[in-house]
């Protein structure tokens, strides 16, 4: 069965998206994606082309940079540390960002034989990277 889930979080300031990825990477989230680079390039006008290439950070950050010039959404897939466990990140304009854990998706076994995001495993990844800055999160998951 397929789930999809997402954390929204909003800030009380407005953070450009390069700040969020980086104030994210300093906690200890990377961009490694099975040893490879997964974003959305310039020009992907909400399609969600998502390009998996073996790229240099520095590569990355330029396309972020030209990203945000553009106004366009940012979008990457970074992972916690060496876990292997992430998922897609998309950030706006507004300093929102929206965290879809869709790689290695940790769960929390129900008594009922059924599964659910532990959602906790990734709040406390992602809330204090933030600190008073944090204004909001709501999470959604659809079985």
């Amino acid at each position: 069965m397929s789930v999809s889930s997402s954390i929204e979080i909003s800030l009380s300031e407005s953070i450009s998206g390069s700040t969020i990825l980086n104030r994210l990477e300093e906690y200890g989230w990377s961009y490694n994606d099975h040893g490879m680079v997964t974003f959305l390039p310039v020009g992907d006008d909400e399609d969600y082309n998502w390009q998996r290439m073996n790229i240099t950070i520095t590569e990355l950050l330029e396309v972020i940079h030209k990203k945000e010039e553009r106004g366009e959404v940012i979008g990457v897939v970074m992972t916690w540390m060496d876990t292997n466990i992430g998922g897609t990140f998309l950030i706006r304009e507004t300093g929102a960002f929206l965290m879809s854990p869709d790689i290695n998706r940790k769960v929390l076994k129900l008594g009922n034989g059924s599964s659910s995001t532990d959602i906790n495993w990734y709040i406390t990844k992602l809330i204090p990277v933030f600190g008073s800055s944090f204004q909001s999160i709501t999470y959604q998951e659809h079985v």
